[in-house]
């Protein structure tokens, strides 16, 4: 709780500033004497009764008419001297039986010279030219008493001629400052502040001639009083804060008020709620005296301070505050001033909450809101006594407690700057809540903000709270009149006015906003397409086999939009976030391989190139009987009718050209993020020309009459034949019997117009209207191709593939041919090889593809072709068994 120090003055002003009783109200000279005695016995001038109902000489207090009209003075006995203009020269006689000089009546002499500067007779009472006369007669208690300097002052001046613009002709305000003109005056009648006295001064200007003047001595150079004026009351204070009320109370009372003298005066506090009428039982007291009321000693001139304090209830309290209640210790004339009343108002706080929310996409928001959900927040300024005037001044404080969290608002100072009254404020806050701060984890540190790269895992949401608080005072004057404050010189009152100070509290509280800001950032994996991992057709009968394998994961980086949201929730400054995971691109790969026998692609062949057909012009030859050697281009066949019926009978030591034309195509689609030809594609084809066997167990002879197998290796004997030996022409080892090469591969790098490449690129855009092709949506957050559009809809995430990036669909197709003996080389027989079948065949061997490294690796075996193709030779004697004996080789 804050202290509200609240300091109330009583001070105890001059008499002027208060009303006293005009003589024409009639206080009847008994009064006056009571009141007068009292007044000189409190001031510690006499100890007893100075005024009596009859004076010295028997003469009793006068209520001549003649008296009517003129001041309140003590006379005695009648009017008398000489009577001029409806006036006596004497009202009467003093309390001693010294005449009592009428100051009203006309001077005797006469003079255009002001009197300040006459010879006036110090101490008259003892000066040789004037104890003697009758207006000094009796005692000088009062003399040389500078107690009455005022009060003479004021008489002089009442009583001075004027000049024409006004100003004082006999004793002007600045010659009066020169003299102490209580050594002048011998004073025959005492003023108190509720009765005027009466003196007389003397001058002697030319000789022994001695002239006299009347002074009035007025009872205002005498008064003092006790006054109850609030210097700066708070018209309203917060509930459950301690308010200090202090109480300065100041004497102008010219002699000591105290508890010694049985002149202190009574104070007594009364604070109590307003609503129960009950006292507030938690005051405590301090300052002067430490009770709710006692007697206050007051020396002259002094001030004490009185405090209370309090703890503001939810109710008005009522402040009350008296002292000298009755105007009777010490005696006043004027008590309105002794009292003083004020309700303090409680202050309500207002303290309010709100909410704010950061959507999942969203980084910064501005938020624009009226302050206490736009509560009135009141300072109500109200005057004790009187009404407030002029301008009120003070600020409410408006303090920003989470600057970290609102950013762009700083607090405010507003300024009261209104007529004084109530006083309402609307502050408006203006701030900038930002993703990372509302998610900030003081404990670890981490927090959210995707622009950035800082993650926090979702989907969730976090919750923090900013607080605004506020508190201010206003302060106002405010303005009464009391009922008559000063007096006139011919007796009539007159108030100018008092002021004072007030002050209120504004309401106190605390805007509360809890801000949640939802979190999101994608799924670590995105649920994968199944691909197929097969080979169709993967026996050996078939001559097309189709591959299916899931292409390599190539690991993509995405973003994502973000941007930030207006005070009217408006969205602006859409910002491309990087993406949390790298998304993993697979497809379908796929490779179509395919045999033929024959035709090469290139067009120089017009049939079909099998053995068959490449021994069938030999063969219908032979079986024809013809003897051209031209017919036997490529083997000699045995012409004997008996062999007519025999697929491919021979002789040996005749020739048998190796001979076939075998093509094969591949055709493979692939995903990669180049455009280049792909290892995939060149691996599958070396590896497939790798495969084809040219196969024969016929025996041979080379040059140097050695019996061989197809390869030149030597053939072992066994008695007089010779064992077979099978042997294969493959790409890697082409060559054959006297290291002819007889087996050759035509691929692009003979002609590229057997390789043939078709790249498409699959297209993307990280821009949120950009084209984004189906295969990548499936990979990517946010779509329905990857069955996660739940995240675009209730989560506001989607994902783009960041520009810069590429993935390519890949078309590749090689056509091979394998020649065989593309030349003709003649190949002979050994004369000596046995009689029976031999088989010459084309065939494809297995290719195990996880020896190649490439993703179709987990196909594992790509059968071959077991059966491309094949002849069955039957040997049936040797060219020396040749009846015909018509073929040459």
């Amino acid at each position: 709780m804050k202290k509200v120090l609240i300091f109330i003055f009583v001070s105890i002003l001059l008499a002027q500033n208060f009303n006293i009783k005009a003589a024409d109200e009639g206080l009847a000279p008994t009064e006056l004497v009571k009141l007068a005695n009292k007044e000189i016995i409190d001031m510690g001038i006499l100890s007893d009764e100075y005024f009596r109902l009859a004076n010295i000489d028997g003469k009793p207090l006068s209520e001549n008419e003649h008296l009517k009209g003129n001041r309140n003075y003590i006379v005695y006995g009648q009017p008398n001297g000489d009577f001029k203009e409806n006036r006596y020269r004497y009202l009467g006689y003093t309390r001693m039986g010294a005449l009592f000089t009428n100051f009203l009546f006309p001077n005797d002499i006469t003079s255009i010279k002001g009197l300040w500067d006459r010879n006036w007779i110090e101490d008259p009472k003892y000066n040789t030219l004037t104890k003697n006369r009758n207006e000094v007669k009796g005692e000088d208690t009062f003399d040389n008493n500078p107690i009455y300097e005022e009060s003479i002052r004021l008489g002089l001046k009442l009583i001075s001629r004027k000049n024409s613009d006004g100003s004082l002709m006999d004793f002007p305000n600045d010659k009066l400052n020169e003299r102490q003109w209580y050594k002048y005056v011998h004073i025959y009648q005492p003023p108190t502040s509720v009765s005027w006295g009466c003196g007389i001064m003397f001058h002697n200007p030319s000789g022994n001639q001695v002239n006299y003047l009347t002074v009035p001595l007025s009872p205002d150079g005498l008064k003092g009083d006790i006054n109850a004026q609030f210097e700066e009351i708070p018209s309203s204070a917060i509930a459950g804060d301690t308010v200090l009320i202090g109480i300065v109370v100041k004497s102008t009372i010219n002699r000591d008020l105290s508890k010694t003298n049985g002149n202190a005066p009574l104070f007594k506090w009364e604070i109590t709620d307003k609503t129960t009428n009950k006292p507030i039982t938690s005051v405590t007291y301090a300052g002067y005296s430490e009770k709710d009321t006692e007697n206050l000693d007051l020396p002259t001139n002094s001030e004490k301070v009185l405090y209370a304090a309090f703890a503001m209830p939810e109710s008005d309290v009522n402040i009350k505050f008296e002292i000298n209640k009755d105007g009777l210790n010490p005696a006043e004339t004027v008590l309105d001033n002794n009292s003083l009343n004020a309700v303090i108002t409680p202050v309500i706080p207002i303290n309010t909450t709100g909410k704010f929310d950061l959507d999942y996409n969203v980084i910064s928001k501005k938020v624009a809101f009226p302050l206490a959900n736009g509560k009135d927040i009141t300072a109500k300024l109200a005057a004790p006594k009187g009404s407030m005037t002029g301008k009120a001044w003070g600020k409410l404080i408006v303090d920003n407690e989470t600057p970290k969290l609102f950013h762009g608002y700083a607090g405010e100072e507003i300024e009261v700057d209104e007529p004084a009254g109530t006083i309402i404020k609307h502050p408006q806050i203006s701030s900038t809540i930002y993703r990372k701060d509302a998610t900030y984890d003081t404990t670890t540190g981490l927090y959210d903000n995707p622009i950035e790269g800082k993650y926090l895992k979702g989907p969730d949401s976090k919750t923090i709270s900013g607080k605004i608080s506020f508190s201010g005072d206003a302060y106002g004057n405010y303005k009464y009149s009391c009922n008559g404050c000063q007096t006139n010189a011919d007796g009539s009152t007159y108030c100018s006015g008092h002021t004072g100070r007030t002050s209120a509290q504004f309401n106190s509280g605390t805007d509360t906003r809890i801000i949640t800001t939802h979190i999101y950032n994608g799924k670590p994996m995105i649920t994968a397409k199944t691909f197929q991992n097969k080979i169709d057709y993967n026996t050996s009968n078939y001559l097309q086999k189709n591959l299916f394998w899931a292409s390599e994961p190539y690991k993509f980086n995405v973003i994502r939009w973000m941007c930030h949201q207006n005070e009217d929730n408006s969205l602006y400054g859409w910002t491309p976030v990087p993406g949390q995971h790298q998304r993993t691109f697979t497809q379908q790969n796929s490779a179509v391989l395919n045999w033929s026998i024959g035709k090469d692609v290139s067009g120089t062949y017009k049939k079909d190139n099998s053995m068959a057909e490449e021994y069938k012009q030999a063969r219908e030859a032979a079986r024809a009987q013809i003897y051209e050697v031209s017919k036997y281009d490529k083997a000699v066949f045995a012409t004997d009718i008996e062999f007519k019926k025999v697929d491919y009978p021979i002789r040996s030591g005749y020739y048998f050209n190796p001979t076939g034309t075998y093509t094969f195509t591949v055709e493979t689609v692939t995903y990669k993020t180049t455009e280049a030809d792909t290892k995939d594609h060149r691996d599958l084809v070396n590896a497939v020309i790798n495969s084809f066997r040219y196969e024969s167990d016929l025996m041979y002879i080379n040059s140097r009459k050695e019996p061989v197998n197809l390869q030149n290796e030597l053939l072992s004997k066994s008695g007089s034949s010779y064992n077979r030996r099978p042997a294969a022409l493959t790409a890697q080892d082409p060559t054959g019997v006297d290291g002819l090469v007889l087996l050759n591969v035509l691929d692009r790098n003979d002609n590229e117009a057997r390789y043939s490449k078709k790249v498409e690129e699959l297209k993307h855009s990280q821009q949120s209207n950009g084209y984004t092709h189906e295969y990548l949506k499936a990979i990517l957050e946010g779509y329905e191709e990857s069955g996660t559009i739940g995240s675009k809809d209730i989560y506001k995430y989607r994902e783009y593939l960041k520009d810069g990036q590429h993935i390519y669909r890949i078309t590749e197709k090689t056509a091979v041919t394998i020649q065989i003996n593309p030349e003709n080389r003649k190949v002979y027989t050994n004369i000596n090889m046995s009689d029976g079948k031999y088989t010459v065949m084309a065939w494809i061997d297995d290719i195990e593809l996880s020896g190649i490294g490439n993703e179709y690796k987990k196909l594992g075996t790509l059968k071959g072709v077991y059966s491309l193709d094949k002849v069955q030779v039957t040997v049936n004697g040797s060219m020396y068994d040749d009846l015909n004996g018509t073929i040459e080789n």
